[in-house]
């Protein structure tokens, strides 16, 4: 109802920054000028106020269908703001009990799970509350992050890395100022990278595959010539160091590489590397030449010891001189390339689904992808569970492996087995791969036939699109829907969402911007570390400009989105709705290396600038970054939820052979959730034995990560 309410109210509000425009209500000056106000008001989210002023209006005998429909969807915006404040009050309230309960229930048994539900209970309470900085100095949230903490200490020396990480991950989001939070879970973070790669049951060798020391050392050297700033690699060089100590102390890792149970061999490698790392911590700055010695000499040591496998050395080692560049920046080595060129090409081969994987269970089928994919033509259905893989069981591969099993050149062919819910027996599946083309332009609702309804309001003709990130395919798409929605079904207004859009590639960005924008208009402007400045402005081409658009945005709209959303709020075509976005306002470029397109460098090379000239990177300390809305609409957990469950639900494509899909059917692929702890298991049960049953309505560790194939 706010998003409808809001983008019916565009076409108005946005006349009100040229206050000739908007349509002439009956009465006299002073309430034209009332009314005026009253939609400046709307603009800025003062729903309330705007409302009291259009009842003055109407209250003065003014007699005007428009003002009255306006004057209802203002009081219905107002009362349904009053009721999510009350139900955010009431949740806060709810989930500090729950915290005092996590509390009392570790005093009872002081099992260090109760901790981890603590954190967990704490982030709903401050993602609820109205002050957030307040909750932090609440002593109940106090006693928590500090027992918490020590919990997590414990966790990590115990060599518990995702027990410790649940609980660093949640203080870390809430204490953004804390570096000791954050650093924690770095650590914890690259213990777990290291166990889930190199895993009794995971696909390490075809992760290293054909990967040789030119492509690190050229990687080196394009990061000498290329880097946004100017590099350390003294840093490097110790993250690196670091990177193999590590790798050779996890005792996991040591079961998957033999010569590592030979703690002579292994005792010496590591005496070795420290030596080395010491030296460079003592010493002065390094070039890229000599980060490239040191890097040799690593694999010289290695080789002469016969320790671990090469490729295995190159992959960690340039990992971990990567860390202190920036998140962004990153080794794209050859058994990357595919799934890199999915997202931003927009096209792979393989069979047409989404799938979801959890630790020691099957694949669960979210959805197919279209009614065109191999998949869906073979009756492959949302809620299915791929037990098997040519004959091999999916329990203990990874999601990777998962998608490099299904996943192939066209016309080959891949055997699944399938356990469906309501069949009694497993049945195979044989599935030839095609090109599959991913669709990243949603609406708001599917149709019968399952195809894509953009009208959110056929009565006010308001569209409603969602873009789920840039590829070079986008364009096209979009282009496409807006025609159809202006030329065919007389669009007045349009809603475009992009929450949760991680962007893609910058052209895709410019592109989408320029649909949008007069001719001759900045949209992004880019300097690197030489001072070099680029800019692109928009063209004259077909535009798509007559009608007022509300853009949604959250913190999870990154990168090309907030150019987007950026571009259109300077230049006031858009206002933009919803939370801060994400702040990733860095540009990173494709390097090919060692000349055979078999590996390349992605690194930052720039920071862009929106039309405005603001930067908008979220650096380590910031405190502001990315796009701010124009009316601030923030979800509290379980509107959070419950907004992701529905979209899901929405995205969800029924099967072949499926007249409808039953919320039993939804909820199956909506609710699929992995296996907990013991120790939050046990935990959990008592406090559900409380007067409150806890709800697992925001837990982050919930919420898996789902791939195409």
């Amino acid at each position: 109802m706010l998003l409808v309410s809001a983008a019916v109210l565009a076409p108005a509000a946005r006349g009100a920054e040229q206050a000739a425009r908007p349509e002439q209500i009956i009465g006299d000056e002073a309430q034209q000028s009332a009314w005026v106000q009253a939609l400046r008001l709307a603009q800025t989210g003062s729903f309330d106020q705007a409302a009291r002023q259009v009842d003055g209006i109407l209250a003065g005998g003014v007699a005007s269908d428009r003002v009255e429909r306006v004057d209802k969807w203002l009081h219905a915006i107002a009362d349904l703001q009053a009721k999510r404040q009350d139900q955010a009050e009431q949740d806060y309230r709810t989930y500090v009990e729950w915290v005092r309960q996590d509390i009392e229930g570790h005093k009872k048994d002081h099992r260090r799970g109760w901790w981890r539900l603590a954190v967990l209970d704490c982030a709903r309470a401050y993602n609820s509350a109205a002050d957030r900085d307040a909750v932090l100095k609440e002593p109940w949230f106090m006693e928590v992050a500090a027992d918490a903490a020590k919990a997590a200490e414990q966790y990590e020396e115990a060599n518990k890395w995702l027990e410790a990480a649940r609980i660093y991950g949640p203080l870390s989001d809430m204490m953004r100022l804390n570096k000791d939070y954050r650093r924690a879970l770095e650590r914890c973070q690259a213990h777990l990278r290291i166990e889930m790669l190199y895993s009794a049951d995971s696909d390490w060798e075809a992760t290293v595959k054909n990967i040789f020391p030119s492509m690190a050392t050229d990687a080196l050297r394009k990061i000498e010539e290329n880097y946004l700033t100017e590099p350390s690699f003294r840093e490097a060089a110790v993250a690196g160091l670091e990177q193999m100590l590590r790798l050779v102390r996890t005792e996991k890792v040591q079961k998957v590489f033999p010569a590592l149970a030979d703690k002579d061999k292994t005792e010496e490698f590591c005496d070795r590397i420290e030596v080395r790392l010491q030296q460079v911590k003592r010493g002065g700055s390094m070039d890229a030449e000599g980060l490239t010695d040191l890097f040799e000499r690593v694999l010289a040591i290695n080789k002469e010891l016969d320790l671990l496998p090469q490729t295995v050395v190159i992959h960690e080692f340039v990992h971990g001189a990567l860390q202190p560049l920036d998140p962004f920046s990153d080794m794209l080595w050859p058994s990357d390339i595919l799934e890199f060129n999915k997202h931003t090409q927009g096209k792979f081969c393989g069979v047409g689904i989404q799938i979801r994987k959890q630790n020691n269970e099957p694949i669960l089928v979210v959805s197919p992808l279209d009614d065109t994919t191999p998949a869906y033509k073979k009756g492959i259905q949302p809620g299915d569970l791929i037990t098997e893989i040519e004959g091999k069981s999916t329990e203990k591969i990874n999601i990777n492996e998962a998608v490099r099993q299904i996943t192939g050149p066209p016309g080959t062919s891949v055997t699944v087995t399938i356990k469906r819910p309501g069949v009694d027996q497993p049945f195979q599946v044989k599935l030839e791969r095609q090109e599959i083309t991913i669709l990243t332009i949603k609406g708001y609702d599917r149709k019968e036939n399952g195809q894509w309804d953009y009208l959110i309001d056929p009565e006010q003709k308001i569209g409603y699109v969602r873009m789920t990130n840039f590829t070079e395919g986008t364009i096209d798409e979009l282009q496409q829907t807006l025609k159809t929605l202006c030329q065919e079904q007389g669009m007045r207004g349009l809603i475009f969402d992009l929450r949760g859009n991680p962007g893609g590639p910058l052209k895709a960005a410019v592109d989408v911007s320029d649909l949008f924008l007069a001719g001759n208009q900045k949209i992004v402007s880019t300097k690197d570390r030489q001072g070099q400045e680029w800019s692109k402005s928009s063209t004259d081409q077909e535009k798509f400009g007559d009608f007022p658009m509300i853009i949604l945005v959250d913190d999870s709209t990154a990168s090309a989105s907030e150019i987007v959303s950026g571009a259109l709020q300077v230049h006031r075509r858009a206002r933009i709705l919803g939370e801060r976005t994400f702040g990733k306002g860095s540009v990173q470029q494709v390097l090919p290396l060692n000349k055979s397109n078999m590996a390349y460098l992605k690194l930052t090379t720039a920071h862009y600038s929106l039309p405005n000239g603001r930067c908008l990177h979220r650096e380590e300390d910031s405190t502001t970054w990315g796009v701010d809305p124009d009316i601030q609409v923030r979800l509290v957990p379980k509107e959070f939820v419950r907004t992701n469950e529905l979209r899901l639900k929405k995205d969800i494509l029924k099967g072949k052979d499926q007249t409808k899909l039953t919320e039993d059917e939804l909820d199956a692929v909506t609710h699929y959730r992995g296996k907990k702890s013991s120790e939050d298991e046990e935990a959990e049960d008592e406090a559900k034995k409380e007067a409150t049953t806890k709800p697992a309505d925001s837990d982050p560790d919930d919420v898996d990560e789902s791939k195409l194939t």
